[in-house]
């Protein structure tokens, strides 16, 4: 399941996942929520916050990482995965620097992270 939190704003969205993220969630919540939302020509700024109750993200899927940049057809800058640290290695996968892992303690950072220049 995903949820789209109230600090979504401009060109930074703000997701929740819970339980199984699934392909599902990546056409009709991810990928509408950017276009309700994105201007044209802006670069999309992702935080993913992975709830303790996500317990899988479903395979094949948008959200596996050969996949995330190519199906949501825009220029994402920067996408901050915080969680517990059992979804470290999901983020780690990306082997970008313009992807990064938060703990949940660092929400704040992550966010301030996520809305800095780009890289």
């Amino acid at each position: 399941m995903l949820y789209v939190l109230p600090d979504s704003a401009g060109d930074i969205l703000v997701l929740q996942a819970s339980q199984i993220l699934s392909e599902t969630d990546y056409q009709n919540i991810f990928l509408k929520q950017i276009q309700k939302q994105l201007k044209t020509g802006h670069k999309l700024r992702v935080l993913l916050y992975f709830d303790h109750q996500l317990s899988a993200i479903e395979e094949p899927s948008s959200w596996c990482v050969q996949r995330f940049y190519k199906n949501c057809q825009v220029q994402i800058a920067r996408v901050a995965v915080v969680s517990d640290g059992s979804w470290s290695g999901w983020s780690d996968a990306f082997a970008s620097e313009q992807v990064r892992h938060f703990k949940v303690s660092e929400f704040l950072q992550a966010l301030h992270w996520t809305d800095e220049a780009d890289l």
